[in-house]
């Protein structure tokens, strides 16, 4: 974890500037450091593809005044190391980069937010880290940690719940957006080249088409997932076949939904992952 360059003062001079590049790492920073920390959070529109963003000169400005940069890593932001690198920056800012914190290696999933593991690790470090530039305020970032995690025990224990009424249910997706869920919760992924083939941004190819279509028109699995932020041709048609044969069919998304807390979205997704797997039934 990079260190408090010696250009920034190391005196209490009001909120900790912290600058995310996803909401939802702002709104964990945000939990975490309290009125300690002024949040801002560059991605925003749930709406929007996070992939096809382009960043402006005003998110350079603010990652110019910004003390703590939060930035997802793993291939998911890059636009942001080449906005920092002309940001005009006075002092070089701590970078917490989550996708280094977790041990992210090339192919793995960066979707780091739908594993609580890694979100608790997010959350621990941010702290850490104003705890460093604030050292006065430590101890109130760390009740603040605490109420976080806390905050998150619920979670794990839905979570718990699931893998042990669904593990080894057969799903599909059409991307790996949901995978390290679907992991945790112990669900057996179908369709692995063509999320993968998706993932590298390349087209999947006819055996990988074919064997998904086939998934679903023979009811191989229970639910089918799709990322409610990238559609066209090819994933309504997956989703007209899973309804054609009376599959659920799952919407996630990659953004946190404006005014809403991290654990507040993630019970909601699994409310309604619970709900899918229990209409989906058996896969024939």
């Amino acid at each position: 974890m990079p260190v408090l360059s010696a250009a920034w003062p190391a005196r209490a001079d009001g909120p900790i500037a912290v600058v995310a590049a996803e909401a939802v790492w702002g709104d964990v920073a945000r939990q975490v450091g309290g009125a300690d920390v002024a949040v801002t959070s560059i991605l925003t529109n749930p709406a929007a593809d996070p992939h096809a963003f382009e960043a402006s000169p005003m998110d350079g400005r603010m990652l110019g005044a910004a003390r703590i940069v939060i930035a997802n890593g793993g291939g998911y932001d890059g636009w942001i190391d080449r906005l920092m690198e002309g940001s005009g920056a006075t002092g070089r800012p701590v970078v917490l980069d989550v996708a280094a914190l977790v041990g992210w290696r090339d192919g793995d999933n960066a979707h780091f937010w739908y594993d609580l593991s890694m979100v608790r690790a997010v959350a621990t470090a941010f702290a850490a880290d104003c705890g460093a530039i604030r050292p006065e305020r430590r101890a109130a970032f760390e009740a603040r940690l605490r109420q976080f995690l806390d905050a998150l025990a619920p979670l794990q224990q839905r979570i718990d719940g699931l893998r042990a009424r669904y593990h080894g249910v057969p799903v599909a997706a059409s991307e790996p957006i949901f995978g390290l869920m679907t992991r945790q919760v112990g669900l057996a992924m179908h369709d692995g080249d063509f999320q993968r083939a998706v993932m590298n941004g390349t087209d999947p190819g006819p055996f990988e088409v074919a064997g998904f279509e086939q998934d679903l028109t023979a009811r191989r699995v229970r639910i089918l997932i799709l990322n409610e932020q990238t559609t066209g041709p090819a994933t309504e048609r997956l989703e007209q076949l899973a309804r054609g044969a009376g599959i659920p069919v799952l919407h996630v998304g990659e953004s946190l939904p404006p005014g809403t807390r991290y654990q507040d979205w993630i019970a909601g997704v699994l409310d309604r992952l619970d709900r899918a797997l229990a209409q989906g039934g058996g896969p024939t």
